[in-house]
């Protein structure tokens, strides 16, 4: 298998240019549009844009659509990184058990892990062919906004991909900076590479996300596409991961400070509803019935209560220390089974203890994706300024999440230090993205280890995995391995 093929859109291009007004195209064109024309069109910036926008739908339609039973695009990643780890708990074998034990990774014959491998540079083939097809000088001052929108859009998507594929392909950036990352596929092409250091890897998210920095670059009221404030949000995980503190609080703020994007409401919290129209999403896709997966989607597996799911014969649940580390008046609470607090729930789904509520969805499965929301860049931003011994504002902002949108009347944390804020946040960070794709990231940055096996754990499978344990490190599949002699494997 050619893992770097070029993604090739002329046949997209066919049909979605007709039927556009004139503004737009030429309402004439109902057939293959020619290289002339193509060239004609890309002359104006409007145009151009617009047709840049042709071709982004290819990926970011990518990014959600079902393969198979268990890939389903970025969805799919997040929940296998999710299981591989100690806050979700899978109380009986079943699909994504090889990954709730750990083996997953371990194996460079599983087809998840060729899936992952070759879904991420799939989509870095893709945007690699746009970016020479419109882009091919790159940009400069005079380029146009609307130009530039799509050019940056375009790398801070690269950029994404990047981080997932060094952050699951090598340990976390710290003390591994030297070590082998992932290949750096920069241009079209069919030529093999070796493998970048992951510093290579970081410096070259870092030079996609630096257009960030520039004005051209804006936030738009589209939660489907890559703007400004999700290059911000993936920019400030990028630094949390190399630990530069100044940067994730000078990034994460400017998501933070803006007033037209919010947390997540109680009310919103309590209702379960996963729509992309809340005001606290930054990235997400539109679930309609015609693209829903229903057995083939994230929901299948994450929500206990969907009749077409396989979640109803394994219910997912949470991590009983995590769980009751939640205030008790605290929305959260209730997002998961406990019988003694609220019987009423308990009775009413008939689960488990710990059992998870949070991804209550429509029956038909069209609950929407959420790639990213406010919270991450929040919690981001009052980890750093913990980190950076600014702890008066962090326990305010920390405070006013917990108290003012989690209902938690009680939350009080005055008198912790530094050290106990830290844990403080970390653990907050934990409840709330449970099950958001976040933690497989996070638990290896903090170098915190999984460990199953404490009193009281209500995990099946009782392991300790510590945080230097190879079994963090996915293996290079073994098709990118036999056909390219310039790979070198991971250790076990």
């Amino acid at each position: 298998m050619n893992t770097y093929k070029k993604i090739i859109f002329a046949s997209l291009l066919t049909f979605l240019l007709v039927g556009c007004s004139k503004d737009n195209f030429d309402p004439q064109l109902t057939g293959y549009i020619s290289e002339e024309r193509l060239e004609e069109l890309k002359q104006n910036p409007k145009q151009k844009a617009k047709l840049i926008d042709i071709e982004l739908n290819g990926i970011y339609n990518s990014n959600a659509n079902s393969t198979d039973a268990i890939n389903f695009g970025i969805k799919s990643i997040d929940l296998r990184l999710d299981h591989m780890g100690l806050d979700l708990v899978m109380p009986s074998y079943h699909w994504l058990g090889y990954d709730y034990n750990f083996t997953a990774g371990l194996s460079s014959d599983y087809y998840s892990n060729s899936y992952v491998w070759s879904f991420l540079y799939s989509q870095i083939s893709s945007i690699n062919t746009i970016l020479k097809k419109y882009f091919p000088n790159g940009v400069n001052t005079s380029t146009d906004q609307k130009e530039f929108q799509k050019y940056a859009e375009l790398k801070s998507l690269r950029a994404i991909y990047y981080f997932y594929l060094v952050n699951i392909y090598q340990g976390t950036y710290k003390g591994n900076e030297n070590n082998p990352g992932v290949p750096l596929l920069l241009v079209p092409t069919t030529e093999k590479f070796a493998r970048s250091t992951v510093e290579e890897v970081y410096q070259q998210i870092l030079n996609d996300f630096s257009v960030v920095d520039d004005a051209r670059f804006q936030i738009t009221t589209s939660k489907h596409d890559v703007d400004k404030v999700v290059a911000l949000a993936y920019l400030s995980k990028a630094y949390a991961q190399r630990e530069e503190w100044s940067r994730v609080k000078q990034y994460a703020k400017m998501i933070v400070d803006n007033g037209s994007i919010t947390l997540t409401s109680a009310a919103e919290v309590a209702s379960k509803d996963w729509d992309i129209s809340s005001s606290a999403w930054l990235w997400g896709y539109d679930i309609t019935n015609l693209t829903s997966g229903t057995w083939q989607s994230f929901y299948s597996y994450i929500d206990n209560t969907l009749p077409v799911g396989f979640a109803q014969y394994t219910p997912k649940a949470m991590f009983s220390l995590l769980y009751d580390k939640i205030g008790n008046n605290d929305i959260r609470k209730k997002l998961y089974i406990n019988q003694a607090l609220f019987p009423d729930i308990a009775a009413e789904y008939e689960m488990d203890d710990y059992s998870s509520l949070k991804y209550v969805t429509k029956k038909d499965a069209t609950g929407d994706y959420c790639f990213i929301r406010k919270e991450d860049p929040y919690l981001l931003y009052v980890e750093a300024l913990v980190e950076l011994g600014e702890l008066t504002e962090a326990k305010a902002k920390l405070t006013d999440l917990v108290k003012n949108y989690r209902n938690d009347t009680a939350y009080d944390i005055s008198s912790l230090n530094q050290a106990q804020l830290r844990e403080e946040v970390r653990t907050q960070r934990r409840i709330e993205l449970w099950a958001e794709g976040s933690s497989f990231f996070d638990f290896k940055r903090w170098r915190m280890g999984a460990d199953r096996t404490v009193t009281n754990s209500n995990h099946s499978n009782k392991i300790n995995v510590p945080a230097n344990d190879p079994r963090w490190i996915y293996q290079i599949p073994d098709d990118e391995m036999q056909n390219n002699t310039k790979m070198v494997q991971n250790n076990r």
